[in-house]
């Protein structure tokens, strides 16, 4: 294996774990978590089509559905690919989400795509867009 082969699956490994600890977070209902995994220029589309422009926007939806834990809902981005740039500053995570209601059952699911970038503090979301395709 090439080195730059090597560097991009460590890129990888360090993306695929920013989602499982974003995944955590969203699960123990920690905001400062979620937001670790986000770029400060983020932006967005959620499931049903809106458009969020902003990391602080995006952190206040999921701060309402913290603090409504008998509503919330949980949601979980389980990646299926994720494809490291030539020059390693960006890649490219597809997977599927899932969004649990607080009983346990399924309420959403659907497909998801997200930009990352790598930054001084490590990998960050850029952008994402997620699909409902059942729900």
């Amino acid at each position: 294996m090439h080195e730059t082969d090597l560097n991009k699956a460590s890129d990888e490994a360090e993306i695929r774990r920013a989602r499982e600890n974003s995944n955590r977070a969203i699960a123990r209902r920690n905001l400062v978590g979620v937001g670790a995994s986000l770029a400060d220029d983020y932006v967005g589309v959620i499931g049903d089509g809106t458009f969020v422009a902003s990391r602080a926007e995006y952190l206040r939806l999921f701060k309402i559905g913290f603090d409504r834990p008998k509503e919330g809902m949980t949601y979980v981005r389980t990646p299926e690919v994720i494809h490291v740039s030539d020059d390693q500053a960006l890649a490219a995570e597809h997977g599927n989400w899932i969004a649990t209601l607080p009983s346990g059952s399924v309420a959403y699911t659907g497909s998801y795509a997200a930009m990352w970038r790598r930054t001084p503090g490590g990998w960050k979301i850029r952008s994402e867009i997620f699909v409902t395709l059942q729900g």
